[in-house]
C-alpha cells in the first residue's frame, strides 16, 4: 500500500471508529462533534465548530437548532460581527454532554497513556502540519481556477 492510500485508510479508520461511538451513544456523529468541541473547548462560534472539526455549514447548523430546541445550548450574538453566534452548553447540555463526551475523553486518555504522550504530540504536530499545507494548496489551486 502506498503512502497516500496508508494515511487515508488510517485517517477514514479512525473517523468511522468515531462514528461508531457516536452510534453507540445513541448520537449522530455530528452532534457527538458539536457536543464534544463544546465541552472541551468551551464558547465557540458555529464557523469555528465547522473550520476546526470538519463539518458542513449546514450540518452544524442543523445541530445547533436542534440542541438549542432540547435546550442544551444558548445562542449569543457576537458583539464584533451580529450575523456571528457563538455557541454555549446550557447547563443542562454540559451535564447531557458530559454524559456522551466524558466516558470517550476517558478512552483517548487511556489510548493516549499507553501509545505514549511524545508519540501522540508528534501524531498530532504532523497532522497539523498535512492540513496547513493542503489547506494552502486549496486556496493556491482556488486562485489559478479563477
Amino acid at each position: 500500500m502506498n503512502v497516500n492510500a496508508q494515511y487515508y485508510a488510517a485517517w477514514a479508520k479512525g473517523n468511522g471508529l468515531y462514528v461508531q461511538w457516536a452510534a453507540r451513544e445513541g448520537i449522530g456523529y455530528p452532534e457527538m462533534i458539536v457536543l464534544y468541541s463544546l465541552y472541551t473547548m468551551g464558547r465557540l462560534t458555529q464557523k469555528q465548530i465547522r473550520e476546526d472539526f470538519g463539518l458542513q455549514k449546514q450540518t452544524v447548523n442543523t445541530v445547533i437548532h436542534d440542541l438549542k430546541e432540547r435546550e442544551l445550548v444558548m445562542l449569543t450574538a457576537s458583539e464584533m460581527d451580529r450575523r456571528e453566534k457563538w455557541v454555549d452548553l446550557t447547563e443542562s447540555g454540559r451535564r447531557y454532554a458530559g454524559e456522551k463526551i466524558d466516558p470517550l475523553l476517558h478512552t483517548e486518555e487511556e489510548i493516549y497513556r499507553k501509545i505514549g504522550i511524545e508519540r501522540i504530540r508528534q501524531i498530532s504536530e504532523t497532522m497539523e502540519l498535512f492540513n496547513l499545507m493542503f489547506e494552502r494548496k486549496l486556496k493556491e489551486d482556488r486562485k489559478h481556477e479563477r
